[in-house]
């Protein structure tokens, strides 16, 4: 092409059909922003005048209300616009037709996902309406059923093609969090500024459900740790760096206190991961340390707050006490001090070895591996042989029963029967979205059925209490494997990419810290409706970075 040819396309003006497409897409962005506001400042404040008696119905109708909306609005103006984008592409001399991209490995797990939902749901034998409810909209009081599972995975398309990045909405979802974590720490003390209704130990902040609050902190938490260790928000933005870390040292507080033993060990293990991501990089280590300060500075402040007024706090258990009650919080202060001291004074004098950091690091996962090793190995001696391992027999951790791990040993147990009781086609596609209570209540295997009821009750068992088994006893095979593919790739494409683009990787830390959570969780529609817009955030980045990359021209997400 002529540069005289060059100079006329650069001055012509849009075709009408490109204006359209502008028009749509501001439009589109206008909307899935609102959307947005509705999941992440909304919904987590969401509450009524009935306090907690029906929060968790509330939130999934509300959620369910709004999702369905949004839907009925953008996506035909989306079919509008990807029909638009396609007469671009066939039209001559249209700008922006150059290759864009399509799917990625984790669009391909969504989708398998997707048909492995779908395909249970054809399959059960639970799609009539029960007192318990049915695999449509779910069982009563959680309604994970075939609707809400199509709504998580239409967030996550909805917003991997659609959104459009802006960081203040981050910020503005960090504030919303912010207060619904300031309310944990505080009704944990059984202060209330907001009555509500039924309240309780088991029962904490705007979210409802320690299980459902702590999977909701832990993620977000997870997520404002790494944008604030990648250093955003610091020269030219020390506001916003001190708005950042005081929200973070909120969340850290609620974090220590809200009673939940999966969101400490999920902290444990994501406290591992940024050692190990910073390691060769000083500037990332001292901020790494002053994390650990940090949460080592919480842990203090809550010591001394227990200490003034021992019968304030309304729910503790071991992991709580360990943080906030015992010498732990002063050792970890001062490991924390010395270690920042020491980076440092390193950096200072331009002597920062990353090599002995590496294999600090590297002795620490040993040891901690080993440890777990030693455990399972001792766990499952002495559950086989009762009274085998000494003194270590007497501690209920060390023995495999209905009651081990706050009742994981009895949910684990019925996932496991739940599954091993189907066919070869109901293992591959499971007994139906989220109908895991239905089976069990229906008497299929009648042995396990009296054994849930011996040990809950009246009260029913919705899941296995570890996300991946659930996935595999609802969705069977097919849907284990496009979940956790689904998780994994993510965790891994965006922690990548969060070396240069850090809304990137903290979407990536954010799935991670949710994913360890939940091996001793379930799924919920405050996290688990979080952490899919989070997947598409993410995907989202990934894509605009892409495009960058290939010098694309076109003017939206969707391809």
């Amino acid at each position: 092409m002529s540069p005289a040819k060059r100079k006329r396309d650069k001055g012509a003006k849009p075709a009408p059909i490109e204006r359209l497409c502008e028009i749509i897409r501001d439009l589109l962005d206008i909307l899935v922003s609102l959307y947005m506001m509705v999941l992440t400042i909304v919904l987590p404040l969401y509450t009524t005048d009935t306090g907690y008696r029906h929060m968790g119905t509330e939130k999934c109708m509300f959620f369910r209300s709004a999702s369905l909306t949004a839907c009925k609005v953008i996506l035909p103006l989306a079919a509008i616009y990807l029909l638009c984008r396609l007469i671009c592409r066939f039209l001559p001399g249209i700008k922006g037709k150059g290759k864009r991209p399509i799917l990625s490995v984790t669009d391909v797990f969504a989708i398998v996902y997707l048909a492995a939902v779908v395909c249970s749901y054809l399959h059960t034998s639970f799609r009539e309406e029960t007192d318990w409810g049915d695999t449509f909209y779910g069982v009563s009081g959680w309604y994970l059923g075939l609707l809400t599972q199509l709504l998580f995975l239409g967030i996550y398309f909805m917003f991997s093609r659609l959104w459009q990045r802006k960081d203040w909405m981050m910020g503005l979802w960090a504030l919303a969090a912010a207060v619904v974590m300031l309310l944990g720490y505080l009704n944990r003390f059984g202060v209330y500024p907001l009555e509500m209704q039924a309240a309780g130990p088991q029962y904490i902040s705007t979210i409802g459900n320690i299980n459902w609050y702590c999977g909701y902190i832990v993620t977000l938490v997870s997520a404002i740790a790494y944008y604030l260790w990648k250093g955003c928000g610091g020269s030219g933005k020390k506001w916003i760096h001190m708005a950042g870390v005081f929200i973070l040292g909120i969340g850290l507080a609620s974090l220590v206190t809200q009673g939940s033993s999966s969101g400490i060990v999920a902290l444990l293990i994501l406290t591992g991961v940024f050692y190990l991501l910073s390691m060769r990089d000083a500037g990332k280590m001292q901020r790494f340390w002053e994390g650990c300060i940090l949460l080592s500075g919480v842990c203090l402040l809550t010591w001394v707050i227990r200490r003034i007024w021992p019968q304030a706090i309304t729910y503790s258990e071991s992991t709580t006490d360990l943080l906030t009650l015992s010498p732990l919080p002063f050792i970890m202060m001062g490991c924390s001090l010395l270690g920042w001291f020491l980076v440092y004074r390193s950096r200072r004098a331009g002597r920062f070895r990353p090599r002995s950091w590496c294999l600090l690091g590297i002795a620490a996962w040993s040891a901690a591996g080993v440890a777990v090793v030693v455990f399972a190995v001792l766990l499952a001696v002495n559950t086989v042989h009762p009274g085998s391992i000494g003194a270590l027999s007497q501690l209920g951790a060390f023995t495999f029963d209905a009651s081990w791990g706050s009742n994981r040993g009895i949910t684990w147990t019925a996932g496991l029967t739940c599954f091993m009781d189907q066919n070869m086609l109901g293992k591959l596609v499971g007994v139906g979205p989220d109908a895991m209570a239905l089976y069990i209540h229906s008497g299929a295997n009648p042995a396990l059925k009296q054994m849930v009821e011996e040990y809950f009750g009246r009260l029913m068992l919705t899941n296995a209490h570890n996300e991946w088994l659930t996935v595999l006893i609802d969705e069977g095979l097919l849907g284990a494997a496009g979940y956790i593919g689904l998780m994994v790739t993510a965790i891994g494409r965006y922690l990548k990419a969060g070396r240069e683009d850090s809304l990137a990787g903290a979407a990536g830390m954010g799935i991670l810290a949710y994913t360890v959570n939940n091996i001793f969780s379930f799924q919920q529609v405050m996290s688990t409706s979080a952490v899919f817009l989070i997947l598409g955030i993410g995907e989202a980045c990934l894509r605009s970075n892409l495009r960058n990359a290939r010098g694309s021209s076109g003017d939206g997400n969707l391809s």
